[in-house]
């Protein structure tokens, strides 16, 4: 009896080996073969799941999104203090960063210059809409925070775009030079400074 094919699987394998392909080559030295030969598979099983080598671009930031989100939901999961998720939130990054998902940070520019270049197209690199559901993530923490009067009044939204900025910026600079600062110890301070800038009385 043939073996059953495990769709998600083969997907996961796809996304996971394009990753490392992107990530040596880059985007436009990238051919469908090699994500093929680094996936083990042939080439035309990949057109069976993505019909070029942009969608699978696509569907690899997307596929780091989810890990994204997952790492965030864990951390914040069993904290309670508004302020103390807003330290784990920016920890998170420095955890996708600097652990597991090292291989993302050599092509994360490479999603970024790709959804600009196609800012006034349709495109699945839907960068303007990433940034708002990370404002919406941090703008409620932030709301939070203020319910529970740990910080006065302010423009969340402003708010939370100034935290998303300094994140990265500093992920910027490292990503330059890795050997400047520690990522992790970086993005900790900048939080703290903006929870302090923010505090009532400061």
């Amino acid at each position: 009896m043939p073996k059953k094919i495990d769709k998600k699987e083969k997907k996961i394998k796809i996304l996971e080996a394009s990753i490392r392909v992107f990530a040596k080559k880059g985007l436009h030295n990238t051919k469908i073969s090699d994500i093929a030969e680094a996936a083990d598979i042939g080439k035309g099983t990949i057109y069976e799941y993505y019909r070029s080598k942009n969608e699978i671009f696509a569907a690899s930031f997307h596929f780091f999104l989810e890990k994204v989100d997952g790492v965030i939901s864990k951390r914040l999961y069993r904290i309670s203090d508004p302020l103390e998720k807003l330290l784990a939130y920016s920890s998170a990054w420095a955890e996708i960063f600097e652990g597991d998902y090292l291989e993302y940070v050599t092509i994360v520019l490479d999603f970024w210059a790709e959804s600009i270049r196609n800012n006034r197209e349709t495109t699945a690199l839907d960068l303007a809409k990433i940034y708002d559901e990370n404002r919406k993530i941090v703008k409620s923490l932030l709301e939070d925070c203020i319910t529970k009067d740990k910080t006065p009044s302010v423009d969340t939204k402003i708010a939370a775009s100034i935290l998303i900025g300094s994140l990265e910026g500093l992920f910027i600079q490292w990503i330059l030079d890795r050997s400047a600062f520690d990522y992790k110890e970086a993005t900790e301070l900048s939080t703290k400074i903006i929870i302090d800038g923010l505090k009532k009385g400061d």
